[in-house]
C-alpha cells in the first residue's frame, strides 16, 4: 500500500522527461507515489520518438526529470 500519493489535475500536470530505452522522452507527470520502502514512482503520459501515440507508464524517480522545454501550450484555462 502506498504511504503517500500526489495526483495532479490535468491543468496542473508538470512537464517532465522520462528515460525510455536510453532516450529522454517528453511527457506529463500525472502522479507521484511514495511506497512503504520510501521509494517514489511516477505515473507519466509520454510519447517516444517517432511514435504517434502516447503511453502511460510508471517510472522510478531516477528515470524522471524536469523538462527543459515548455510544452504547456493549449493546456491553459480559457484557451481556444
Amino acid at each position: 500500500m502506498a504511504k503517500q500519493r500526489i495526483v495532479y489535475a490535468p491543468i496542473d500536470r508538470p512537464d517532465v522527461e522520462v528515460l525510455v530505452d536510453d532516450a529522454w522522452c517528453p511527457g506529463e507527470l500525472r502522479a507521484w507515489t511514495q511506497h512503504d520502502d520510501d521509494t517514489w514512482t511516477a505515473d507519466v503520459q509520454y510519447r517516444p520518438p517517432g511514435e504517434r501515440s502516447s503511453f502511460i507508464a510508471t517510472f522510478t524517480a531516477a528515470d524522471v526529470r524536469a523538462d527543459t522545454v515548455d510544452r504547456s501550450h493549449g493546456r491553459g484555462v480559457g484557451e481556444q
